[in-house]
């Protein structure tokens, strides 16, 4: 977390208050582990998909066993939609978690039960539609009218990113309804830059963190391939798979794309935190600041003044 807010600083003075404000977020939650549980259970969900890809790597080119190949493919089908889902409420979770150590003093798992419970389908609609939107991003196409489409879909992406995480936590702090949602978001015309720097900030700030790390798939296939090539003879004969004449083992491949998942798959959620800390404190801020108690809004407060930003950004050299 320390990394992403470090990155945000480097993209602006407003993107850098996000990361003072998740920075003040994290000093009020304090060092109650049980915060970031559901952050445990996101990373490792992640993780697990790239490590179901690897496996299903395994089993195609080495043991090629074509009845369990298949059937762990059905499960990597909908493994995306479930992990989605699942990221919604774990979502509301944080979000829970964080309102009532910042309001409370402490988290309270009975709330987050009853949270996701009452809420069901409202969270469910929004990891629905967060799925589908997902599927449009990941979808390309070629030629002037595919960019095109891909900047619609970016931006309809971006806009719904900024509805889903402000909705969980209005769903969170005031168990929002249709109709308060709605008058919340227009109140977001006060906060437009603080909202959107919010989304595409800490969207900006993972995204460079992840591209640190995409060379490793790179590294995997094409390196560990070349080690596997070198010295097949000592690796473990179980990993070893036959390209035509060739003989390779694919244990360094599958070692350093294992490696570059599970980075990418702690930062994935660690930007997802840092939304769910970044919202929820936000919204507690300005929508209920009678609900956080006087020290605690002082501190928050406090932490935004002092990275409040003098002047416009200056202009790119």
């Amino acid at each position: 977390m320390d990394t992403l807010t470090a990155l945000l600083r480097h993209f602006g003075k407003r993107t850098g208050r996000i990361g003072v404000m998740i920075r003040a977020a994290l000093d009020v939650l304090g060092s109650d582990m049980t915060v970031f549980l559901p952050f445990l259970i996101l990373f490792l969900l992640k993780a697990g998909r790239g490590l179901l890809a690897l496996a299903l790597l395994y089993l195609a080119f080495v043991v090629q066993d074509w009845d369990r190949l298949f059937s762990l493919m059905l499960v990597f089908l909908i493994y995306l939609p479930v992990e989605v889902i699942v990221q919604t409420f774990l979502q509301a979770a944080m979000s829970q978690l964080a309102r009532d150590a910042l309001v409370d003093g402490k988290p309270y798992w009975s709330r987050v039960g009853l949270t996701l419970l009452t809420n069901l389908f409202p969270l469910l609609f929004i990891g629905a539609i967060s799925y589908f939107v997902r599927r449009a991003k990941g979808s390309g196409q070629d030629g002037v009218v595919g960019f095109l489409i891909a900047i619609v879909v970016f931006v309809v992406a971006e806009v719904w990113d900024l509805i889903s995480n402000f909705g969980i936590s209005a769903i969170v702090v005031e168990k929002a309804g249709v109709k308060t949602l709605v008058a919340r978001l227009k109140q977001l015309r006060a906060h437009v830059p603080e909202t959107l720097v919010g989304v595409l900030g800490i969207d900006l700030a993972g995204g460079v963190a992840q591209s640190l790390f995409a060379g490793g798939v790179v590294v995997g296939l094409f390196g560990g391939g070349a080690l596997g090539y070198v010295f097949s003879d000592s690796l473990p004969e179980m990993f070893l798979a036959h390209f035509g004449k060739a003989e390779v083992n694919i244990l360094p491949s599958l070692g350093l794309l294992a490696c570059s998942f599970i980075l990418s798959a702690f930062i994935a959620s660690a930007t997802v935190l840092a939304k769910s800390l970044y919202f929820t404190s936000f919204y507690l801020f300005a929508m209920r600041p009678q609900d956080l108690p006087e020290d605690r809004r002082n501190r928050l407060e406090a932490a935004l003044v002092s990275a409040a930003p003098t002047g416009p950004d200056p202009a790119p050299a």
